[in-house]
């Protein structure tokens, strides 16, 4: 366990917060298309294709996997599943507060709390997480104990000032189109630069499934 433990490094939890947004950009397409029959854009950054609370996921189930050497695969199953429920409840909290928005909304479905949950989604969050543990975290884990060249250290403080960056700009610039939505003109250089870089036609295109607690839906 204490070896298992020592491999949850900061760069670990970083490309499998990136590669976990981009699985789930993926997975959330996808889904749509086998549904609806046509791909849905969830992009949660304005840079690149990531679905970041796929991101925080892997990670949340990463760490889970740490924790749960050994245990049976029920017990996995229900862990991997309120994990993920976790990780989602508080995102779908947080972007409503902070950013006044909604990017799914689950109160039409069978056992859900406040829309922000449901049973489906929590039995798909265990899924994952036993897939994640049998198929990826080996993998994972190897990689993160042994891996420990300059090279690997370079590219992932790129990967870390990218995402930084890009999760900086995006919260931005949603926050600035909330702004425009209730009439708020830009108070300096960078809301300007935003808003002219940022503007109603991207917005609307990478963040087609985000709504405003108005009911507008953008």
């Amino acid at each position: 366990m204490k070896k298992r433990a020592s491999a949850a490094s900061l760069r670990t939890l970083l490309w499998l917060f990136t590669l976990g947004s981009l699985a789930g950009f993926i997975f959330e397409g996808i889904y749509a298309l086998l549904k609806r029959g046509v791909w849905e854009n969830h992009s949660a950054t304005v840079w690149g294709p990531f679905c970041i609370i796929y991101g925080i996921g892997a990670v949340a189930v990463y760490l889970v996997c740490i924790l749960l050497d050994g245990r049976s695969m029920v017990e996995q199953f229900l862990l991997f599943a309120l994990a993920g429920s976790a990780v989602e409840y508080i995102g779908s909290y947080v972007q409503e507060e902070v950013f006044g928005s909604t990017s799914w909304d689950y109160s039409g479905r069978f056992l859900n709390l406040g829309g922000r949950i449901c049973f489906s989604m929590s039995m798909i969050w265990g899924a994952l997480g036993l897939g994640f543990a049998r198929l990826i975290f080996p993998t994972v884990l190897k990689i993160a104990e042994t891996d420990k060249s300059g090279m690997w250290r370079a590219y992932s403080a790129i990967i870390a000032i990218f995402m930084l960056l890009n999760l900086m700009i995006s919260a931005a610039a949603v926050l600035r189109w909330r702004s425009r939505r209730l009439g708020i003109p830009a108070q300096n250089d960078f809301e300007t630069y935003i808003d002219r870089r940022y503007g109603e036609e991207y917005m609307e295109r990478v963040y087609g499934n985000m709504e405003f607690k108005d009911g507008e839906k953008e």
